[in-house]
């Protein structure tokens, strides 16, 4: 997941910075910052296994669909991103 976020945070940013209407600037600032959240969630969370003695917070059925949402999400936002990179219209 973190790599996704970090792929969607360059992509955003770098476009963010090559537009010229203002709306789509703040769009692509918004994505930029929401993946930037997930980037941080995600190394929170990496940090968090590597250091914590009980991981049973971490095997909740609660904790396993929010992570599987949230990763299906950028992951989604991650092939869309990749599409356009990629000169589709997506």
């Amino acid at each position: 997941m973190a790599v996704c976020a970090a792929l969607n945070l360059v992509y955003f940013l770098r476009r963010g910075a090559s537009l010229d209407s203002l709306s789509r600037k703040v769009a692509a600032f918004v994505l930029a910052l929401v993946s930037f959240g997930v980037l941080a969630e995600s190394a929170f969370v990496i940090a968090a296994l590597g250091a914590s003695a009980d991981k049973s917070v971490f095997a909740t059925a609660a904790w396993v669909v929010t992570r599987l949402t949230t990763f299906a999400g950028t992951a989604y936002v991650s092939w869309l991103v990749l599409g356009r990179m990629g000169g589709g219209k997506g």
